[in-house]
């Protein structure tokens, strides 16, 4: 698809969706903040010392093909203990006589291997296979493993009244199978599993078939798309209700299900958000690519399962009755990003989290524009500012070392933070621009799609869709931690009769962090009332800056629709033109967006009476917050705005010889 074409599309989709979907949520009610609060409050064990990338990889797994026997577990007293077969297939990268594999002691104990393998040792959480020959490289082998789950609780495999579910991000797959369990290496998945007959399961990709033999329905599942090993799932209970959608793939008209399982007492919010999710796909499809895989499906899992969501390939578990839409929408994003991309490491989940927190906001725009998409995002941004622990989005050393999940899935950091660094990527590069680079991301066979990525890979790839190297950008704000904190300097000079100067300093004054290049921006009025916005880099600290016009500037303000959304600032006039010294009244608001209370400065070049009107965006009047007589000079008025709802609003300063009108974002 052509870019311009990419973006027309997308401006089609916001028109012809807004009829289906409700408004905007905060951040305090988002799928992302969900999704953060049920993985920083899970209580899991830490395998300390040891990451996704030990031990040593020499090869790569293919597939996993999976027997699993859950008849006994929906019976009380509902054991966690399960009898398996397991068929590991895996091509060699490096000549090897012996494969090693994540098999954690306490969770697991290993009845025997065959095929391939010869003999086995089970220590330290490490299953190491001893195989009949040295294989060389490129030579693919399988082997068999039999094993039991044991009768433990490991936060990985779940059983209780009536209901079995797997939950594993980001390391726990290794608790209920051996696998390889690093993100970066993706495989197929064949599942066969037993349950009683008045039980539903579902899995990762396609149902097969499911055959009843006597008392029990044996499911098949299969997924041909390589998955990671965190976002392979089993959920089953004996009082699903199954629903299955079907959602139309635009390019050959297939019918993909969308199955969703969930209690009886559901079935309205369901179906909402099943025609709610429908749209979503059109809308995502349109941005990211088509949905790239055979199902999609969302389940409803145990009471352990008690916050948000996680984005499992192709079937999506959630919190017991959490059918409300920014979760919804929050965990489809991660189809893509995070499912059909993969992080490489986990110091590359910002990739994950932001996009799907990112997404949120996009879908906020596909039906309330941009002014919605803004709010989603001012939020984000307001999260980070209100709860940043202080260190940065990535950190190579979470490469080598998982660190804790109140760390690795902090709210502020991997979720609002990280989309806020997304919306500044668009803000710097313009929609055409990002939205092509990351359609292309997101389709790119070669590299990406049904593949991993890694915070090196994502920046290289947005530096060759821009045609200009985002290192400069990316790399500090990534790998810093905080944000700027400017002090920032102007002045007017006039030159001429008919020539002025403009003079800014670009100056940051934070103590926390080192200098955060930025394309900056400035608005500014003329004494005809013309205005403009003036856009550059700055790359260094205490960067002077400046611009001829032949016509009098009277107002300059920074970054006055506040698109830089990760910083603090202040202005400051700095040359021999004071304010008192303007022919014409003016009228700043800020913060703008405002939460709770917002500031108006106000400068009247004389004395007059004076009304400050706030109204709605149509003009409609909803009170008036100051009618009196003011003397010359600047003027300071704080308002609450905590009565008002979230929306735009207008105010009007007027005088008997001037009138401004000023729009005011509320955001509480």
């Amino acid at each position: 698809m052509k870019k311009i074409n990419l973006f027309a599309v997308i401006i089609l989709l916001m028109a012809t969706l807004s009829p289906f979907v409700s408004f905007a949520q905060s951040f305090d009610e988002s799928g992302a903040l969900y999704c953060s609060q049920k993985r920083m409050h899970k209580a899991v064990r830490t395998l300390a010392g040891r990451s996704p990338n030990t031990p040593k990889h020499t090869f790569d797994i293919l597939k996993y093909t999976m027997h699993i026997g859950l008849m006994d577990n929906f019976t009380d007293p509902y054991p966690h203990s399960y009898s398996a077969g397991l068929i590991v297939r895996f091509r060699v990268d490096t000549a090897l006589n012996s494969i090693m594999l994540n098999a954690v002691n306490s969770s697991l104990q290993i009845d025997g291997v065959a095929m391939a393998g010869t003999s086995f040792t089970h220590e330290n959480d490490t299953l190491e296979i001893m195989l009949d020959k040295t294989y060389q490289p490129g030579d693919t082998v399988e082997i068999s493993i039999d094993y039991q789950h044991m009768d433990v609780e490991d936060h990985a495999f779940y059983a209780g009244k009536d209901y079995v579910f797997t939950d594993c991000e980001p390391q726990r797959a290794r608790f209920w199978f051996p696998c390889w369990d690093a993100p970066s290496d993706k495989a197929a998945l064949e599942l066969w599993a037993a349950v009683p007959a008045d039980v539903l399961l579902g899995s990762n990709g396609t149902l097969v078939d499911s055959v009843f033999s006597g008392d029990t329905l044996t499911y098949h599942w299969r997924s041909d798309h390589p998955i990671a090993t965190y976002l392979m799932v089993m959920v089953a209970k004996k009082d699903y209700k199954l629903d299955i959608y079907n959602w139309t793939r635009p390019s050959d008209s297939v019918q993909i299900p969308f199955r969703y399982y969930y209690s009886t007492n559901n079935t309205g919010a369901v179906k909402a958000m099943a025609d709610t999710a429908m749209h979503v796909c059109d809308w995502f499809s349109a941005g990211y690519g088509e949905y790239p895989f055979t199902k999609n499906g969302f389940a409803a899992a145990g009471p352990e399962f008690p916050w948000g969501g996680m984005e499992d390939q192709t079937l999506t578990l959630i919190c017991k009755g959490c059918w409300f839409e920014s979760l919804i929408v929050h965990e489809f994003a991660h189809q893509w990003f995070g499912d059909l991309i993969s992080p490489g490491t986990w110091a590359d989940l910002w990739l994950n989290e932001g996009f799907a927190t990112w997404s949120e906001a996009f879908w906020y725009e596909s039906y309330g524009g941009y002014i919605k998409y803004k709010g989603s995002i001012d939020h984000d941004a307001g999260y980070y500012l209100e709860h940043n622990p202080g260190w940065p989005i990535y950190n190579p050393e979470w490469a080598v070392r998982t660190p804790a999940m109140d760390t690795m899935f902090n709210g502020a950091i991997t979720y609002a933070k990280a989309a806020c660094i997304l919306h500044q990527f668009r803000y710097i590069v313009g929609d055409s621009l990002f939205f092509s680079a990351i359609y292309n991301y997101a389709t790119d066979t070669v590299n990406f799609k049904h593949k991993n990525t890694t915070t090196k890979d994502f920046i290289d790839k947005m530096s060759e869709e821009t045609g200009q190297d985002m290192n400069w950008y990316f790399d500090p704000w990534l790998t810093q931690p905080n944000h700027p904190v400017y002090r920032n300097f102007y002045g007017f000079q006039k030159l001429s009769d008919n020539l002025w100067k403009v003079k800014f300093t670009a100056t940051q004054v934070q103590e926390n962090a080192p200098f955060f290049p930025m394309k900056l921006n400035i608005y500014l009025v003329f004494d005809d009332l013309s205005d403009t916005t003036l856009y550059f880099l700055n790359l260094k600290n205490d960067e002077d800056f400046s611009w001829e016009f032949n016509k009098e500037p009277r107002f300059l303000e920074f970054d006055a629709t506040d698109q830089i959304v990760l910083k603090k600032a202040e202005l400051i006039l700095s040359n021999e033109e004071k304010p008192e010294n303007r022919k014409i009244p003016t009228l700043i608001i800020a913060p703008n967006p405002a939460r709770n209370t917002a500031t108006l400065n106000f400068y009247l070049p004389k004395p007059a009476n004076i009304s400050i009107q706030l109204t709605d965006i149509t003009g409609q009047k909803i009170r008036t917050i100051l009618e009196t007589h003011k003397d010359q000079g600047i003027n300071t008025l704080k308002i609450r705005t905590t009565d008002m709802k979230t929306g735009i609003y207008l105010v009007i300063l007027e005088t008997p010889e001037n009138r401004i009108v000023k729009k005011m974002v509320i955001r509480n």
